[in-house]
């Protein structure tokens, strides 16, 4: 699974870029977790997207760092204007580097490849849409002479295709992908609901352990043209269930975004919807639960980076996993529908007993454990978490 480094288990789950940067490593665990400098990262961010400006991007990376965020991706092009790279090794954000789509590109790898902040290069945006299998493999393979030490990505998504899944060939391109959740009020899709999620990411969790990588979810922040951006609860369906599908990291799409202004006006003249620019800190409400989020995650690293996993649920209207580890385990209970209260009769793992506490005192509860059974009712939309203390 690209670079491996023997596992090892810690508690921290947080690590900032420090050190020499020449010894700077990133690197996959053999079960998928990030490691930098030999220490696993759970991955929790956001991408800046089109048409920002030096100023924007460092006031993006500040901002994630804010609110506790641990990477960014930077979509190009942002290479004539890197304050935003030593902004980020100061704040202790690990930065994905976008995109090095063909090789005239690769001069901006060889400058940038022992910058501390840069963990991964981004070989192509959309990938699947955009480039092939042929193409990926050649642009991995030229990256990683320059740059054995860092990592490899390519984002997938089904947005673009009027088919459910890219060929499995996508999954071999590069050492870890992300897959792009984008649901909310889509017009594109054939099912723009929760639930449509779950089913993708039970197809791509299979695709990734055929082709032993691991995966990021990247969750929607953003409005379809026309449209409406994620609710607060939405957005945290979208996160748990990528996690429950076994995830290995969040980057959210995305904190910035702009589209040319020639452009937008063409498509409007053309009765076309057209993407508008937006700020995500400029949606207060969805802003704050991205936070939230993220510091759950951060509570909850050690068991995610160090927990056997295990997906309790296989299709219907709940999605469902647990974290076992020496610890004490997190049992994570997501109700796939925007609409209705969904009954929960779950069989936990044997051998997994013990009292069932909420890991937030501020978040729906209610679920019950009897005999190894978990039931009760989730709310519609809801994500339940908890831990258990192994007797």
């Amino acid at each position: 699974m690209g670079s491996t480094i023997t596992a090892f288990m810690v508690v921290m789950g947080f690590v900032a870029p420090s050190g020499d940067p020449m010894n700077m490593t990133s690197a996959l665990r053999q079960d998928g977790v990030l490691l930098v400098n030999g220490k696993p990262v759970f991955p929790y961010g956001f991408y800046i997207s089109t048409g920002h400006t030096g100023d924007i991007r460092l006031k993006c990376v500040e901002q994630i760092a804010k609110m506790g965020g641990t990477v960014v991706h930077i979509q190009g092009p942002w290479h004539e204007d890197t304050r935003f790279l030593d902004k980020a090794t100061e704040l202790g954000l690990w930065v994905v580097a976008g995109h090095t789509e063909t090789e005239a590109k690769l001069d901006r790898v060889r400058k940038f490849k022992d910058h501390p902040a840069i963990i991964a290069w981004t070989l192509y945006d959309d990938a699947n849409t955009l480039s092939t299998v042929e193409h990926l493999t050649k642009m991995n393979n030229l990256v990683k002479k320059i740059v054995p030490h860092r990592l490899t990505y390519i984002p997938l998504g089904r947005q673009s295709r009027n088919i459910l899944m890219p060929v499995d060939g996508f999954f071999d391109c590069s050492d870890f992908v992300g897959w792009e959740m984008y649901p909310v009020a889509n017009p594109k899709a054939a099912e723009p609901n929760l639930k449509a999620t779950d089913t993708q990411m039970a197809l791509v969790s299979r695709a990734a352990n055929k082709a032993n990588r691991p995966y990021w979810i990247l969750p929607q922040t953003f409005a379809w043209p026309g449209s409406r951006v994620p609710t607060p609860a939405e957005y945290r369906n979208l996160c748990y269930t990528g996690l429950v599908n076994g995830a290995k990291g969040v980057m959210s799409w995305s904190i910035y975004h702009n589209v040319e202004s020639e452009l937008r006006a063409k498509k409007k003249a053309e009765g076309k919807p057209a993407w508008e620019e937006w700020y995500l800190t400029d949606n207060p409400e969805l802003w704050s639960e991205c936070g939230k989020v993220g510091n759950e995650f951060k509570d909850l690293a050690p068991v995610f980076l160090n927990g056997r996993h295990i997906k309790l649920t296989d299709g219907g209207n709940v999605a469902a996993a647990t974290w076992v580890s020496p610890m004490g385990a997190v049992v994570v209970v997501v109700n796939l529908s925007e609409t209705t209260p969904n009954p929960v009769d779950l069989a936990l793992p044997n051998g997994l007993e013990g009292e069932l506490q909420p890991a937030f005192p501020d978040r729906p509860t209610g679920l019950k454990l009897a005999e190894g059974k978990l039931t009760g009712q989730i709310g519609k939309s809801e994500v339940h978490v908890y831990r258990m203390k192994i007797r």
